[in-house]
């Protein structure tokens, strides 16, 4: 039987009307993409519709969310120009449909890294989507590689947010039993990617990029300390100019921890600026009562709840 979404509430247990809240991971596929899905996507493991728009929004209306920031599907990740193209063009028109309720974060085509710039632009420019969502691998290659160091310069200039989701989870062989390859693959994949623009010097060459993590940034607040310890105790600080905790606070996060003690671990670690509202919609593994998860957090202040449901994204998307 499906899931159901709660009665919408917000901070304080009513919707107040002078703020948005924002939700800044969702997924979304448009219906003239589904060609290139390859092959039928896992309706068993959705809650809401990928592709329906009228279904999403009664959907949002029901979670409380005023706002969705729309991603791709994780399988349009690291593909080529032609199918970046398609979606975003596709996707520009799902937004434009109900341009008040819906953002858009572009696809890069990062398996052919020679074109991922000017498809950036193009998106952001001609199309009006206002951000860009990539794997935290790329076909199997981690996000330090100097391929990848002209599109992540389109990005600082264009001032767009990169949304990593993790994807291609590494150690797959092993995951296969129990869904691991959600459960551990995925936040441990977040790490190695995070790892990958801090230790790898991309967070230095590109200072101004703004990045966000998915489902509260994986595994990295809780090993931040080992990470401190080893840039000391291994020498790694040769691309690095601060402590990689220090990169980590610079970083974004959604709050889809499945956890207050989790949640409030982040915020402490990060600041509750760093820190957003995010569904993983329409997917089962998502949170489908965001609002009331973040608001009965009895260790946030009703400021920093705000902060996390509405302020910060809005600031990241000119909302």
């Amino acid at each position: 039987m499906p899931l159901e979404y709660g009665a919408p509430q917000g901070i304080g247990g009513s919707r107040a009307t002078d703020v948005l809240i924002i939700d800044v991971h969702a997924h979304h596929v448009p219906e003239s993409c589904l060609d290139m899905t390859g092959g039928p996507l896992p309706a068993d493991r959705r809650v809401g519709d990928i592709t329906d728009l009228t279904r999403r929004l009664g959907d949002m209306d029901a979670m409380g969310v005023d706002v969705q920031v729309m991603s791709a599907w994780m399988g349009f990740y690291s593909r080529d120009l032609e199918t970046a193209r398609r979606h975003n063009d596709a996707l520009a028109a799902s937004v434009a449909t109900h341009p008040n309720r819906f953002v858009g974060l572009a696809v890069v085509p990062l398996a052919e890294p020679e074109h991922a710039p000017r498809e950036l632009e193009r998106a952001a420019k001609e199309l009006g989507l206002r951000g860009v969502e990539i794997g935290t691998n790329v076909l199997g290659q981690n996000l330090d590689g100097a391929e990848f160091g002209p599109f992540f310069s389109k990005a600082e200039e264009l001032s767009l947010p990169i949304f990593i989701h993790p994807v291609n989870q590494l150690g797959i062989d092993r995951l296969g039993s129990y869904r691991l390859e959600n459960l551990i693959g995925n936040v441990t994949e977040t790490a190695v990617a995070a790892a990958s623009l801090i230790f790898g010097g991309v967070l230095d060459e590109f200072p101004g990029l703004t990045v966000y993590l998915a489902h509260g940034g994986g595994s990295c607040p809780y090993i931040r300390g080992r990470w401190d310890h080893g840039w000391e105790a291994q020498d790694l600080k040769a691309r690095n100019t601060r402590r990689p905790s220090d990169y980590l606070k610079s970083m974004f996060y959604d709050a889809l921890t499945h956890s207050a003690d989790a949640l409030e671990y982040l915020v402490a670690g990060v600041g509750a600026e760093q820190v957003m509202l995010g569904t993983d919609y329409p997917f089962a593994m998502g949170e489908h009562h965001p609002v009331e998860a973040i608001s009965e957090v009895s260790g946030l202040t009703d400021a920093q709840k705000r902060s996390i449901t509405s302020d910060n994204a809005a600031a990241m998307f000119d909302l």
